[in-house]
């Protein structure tokens, strides 16, 4: 008999995401659901990210961001040094699959990086994207 096991995390590192998988296999779970806190306001340097608004303020002032770019910078601020692909990125924003292409999401951090600073969002060549865990 398969059972379901819900689990509260805030956020994963991949070794926790690891694990998961691990006990999803050993104890014959058909699903693992992970809830995060989506009601906080996250903060990276002088970046004010409110999650629940959507909105996302530097230094006192409004940034506005597309759906997109917010999702992506979200993405990136609540794992900060995990580095994240373009398909990886897409795969986690997307709301559909099969309309779009991952391949775009480097013109979109190009864009995010114009209405943040280009001091936010790090590239690794030929890996991806990541956020800076200390600034």
């Amino acid at each position: 008999m398969k059972k379901k096991i819900i689990i509260h995390f805030e956020d994963l590192t991949t070794p926790q995401e690891v694990l998961l998988q691990e006990l999803l296999q050993s104890f014959c779970v058909e699903q693992i659901e992970v809830f995060e806190d989506t009601t906080s306001t996250l903060l990276v340097g002088d970046l004010q990210i409110d999650v629940e608004r959507r909105q996302v303020w530097r230094a006192g002032s409004q940034i506005e961001l597309t759906p997109m770019e917010f999702d992506i910078l979200h993405l990136l601020a609540r794992r900060p040094g995990q580095v994240f692909s373009a398909r990886q990125i897409y795969e986690s924003v997307s709301t559909d699959f099969a309309a779009g292409s991952w391949s775009g999401i480097g013109n979109m951090v190009y864009k995010l990086r114009r209405k943040v600073g280009p001091d936010f969002i790090k590239t690794v060549r030929n890996s991806g994207y990541f956020l800076p865990t200390r600034r």
